[in-house]
């Protein structure tokens, strides 16, 4: 397993090396399924303001670009009709991405041929085979290397990553990345977001809920301070949602079995939809059995008002757990499950 391990890890770095010191072309092609052929093509760079970067057309059911990059980026393959295809590193190399437009999870899947995706996908496969400590032995040297590159960027903006970590990745980015108009406005939402994550450890300073005061479906303004300050209540879980959010609402059976159980021993729930649309929050509601505290972020998105740019949310949903007794963050997570961290505390 250690050279499994390391052997990919070097290569990435020998890579990453290669495509820094000299600027060279690299070759994006695979063949397609479901889109005609002449439909235009487009990368687009996530990591410079999605800006187009190469343009090519499908041709006898395939297509292939030839970019000229001077630093590794992550990049997206859009269709003529603004349908993402795929994503994925784009470095020196040959980039192998098959596109299938009939399948709705084909963006999912992973290009090969290179380093940086080579790896990724090797990381995703051992987390597939029920080998997560292989998988994330591999994410800790990306993460923690003396500098970083292409993938560990991407791992500082992915799940699992914490704020703290995604700064370190930041600070010891190669200059090419470095200068990327993405990294400046990164840098801006990880400092954000390491304010409403639990602390380091060993920080003397805990990190504590951002009030925020919106209306409840009756129109009646509840703060979260009030809910916090409340004696009754020993922890409360912050819940943003959407009704539009599959993984949000596919969550609720969870939080009504939470606050059945817990409820009468200090838990309590304040969830704060992201609903742009007003009326579709309070239709679902009566019927949810969301029955704690529902309120609706009067500024939904990511604006400056919002509660997804205060709290620099990276989706939804996301869930975060407060001590009552101190106001300090003790959990947040936007995918992972609440349940067995809330069962420890009242166990």
């Amino acid at each position: 397993m250690k050279n499994s391990i390391i052997s990919p890890l070097c290569a990435l770095l020998l890579g990453l090396s290669a495509c820094q010191s000299q600027p060279e072309y690299c070759t994006v092609k695979g063949s397609v399924k479901g889109l005609k052929d002449g439909t235009k093509l487009e990368l687009q760079d996530q990591y410079d303001h999605y800006k187009a970067i190469a343009k090519t057309r499908v041709k006898d059911g395939a297509y292939e670009f030839h970019p000229n990059v001077s630093a590794p980026t992550h990049v997206y393959l859009i269709s003529e009709d603004n349908e993402q295809l795929k994503d994925f590193f784009l470095e020196p190399g040959t980039i192998m991405a098959d596109v299938d437009a009939t399948d709705e999870m084909d963006y999912a899947a992973y290009a090969t041929g290179t380093p940086s995706n080579d790896l990724l996908r090797k990381i995703s496969q051992l987390d597939k085979n029920g080998e997560p400590d292989a998988a994330q032995t591999i994410r800790d040297s990306v993460l923690n290397a003396e500098e970083t590159g292409i993938l560990a960027l991407y791992m500082a903006d992915a799940n699992g990553a914490t704020a703290a970590q995604g700064l370190v990745v930041l600070d010891h980015l190669s200059a090419d990345l470095a200068a990327k108009p993405y990294v400046t406005e990164f840098r801006e939402t990880l400092t954000r977001r390491a304010r409403t994550e639990p602390a380091p450890e060993g920080s003397e300073t805990p990190n504590y809920f951002i009030d925020m005061e919106f209306p409840d479906i009756d129109g009646n303004l509840i703060s979260l301070s009030s809910v916090v300050n409340n004696p009754a209540n020993r922890y409360i879980l912050l819940d943003f949602w959407a009704t539009w959010c599959s993984p949000c609402r596919e969550s609720i059976p969870k939080l009504q079995a939470l606050y059945k159980e817990y409820h009468d021993k200090g838990l309590e729930i304040y969830s704060v939809s992201e609903d742009v649309t007003e009326k579709n929050w309070k239709n679902f509601l009566p019927e949810s059995g969301m029955n704690w505290v529902n309120v609706r972020d009067t500024y939904p998105g990511r604006n400056d008002k919002g509660m997804m740019t205060i709290y620099a949310l990276h989706g939804i949903p996301t869930m975060m757990l407060i001590d009552g007794e101190t106001g300090a963050i003790i959990f947040r997570d936007r995918m992972k499950d609440i349940v067995p961290v809330i069962t420890a505390l009242f166990q």
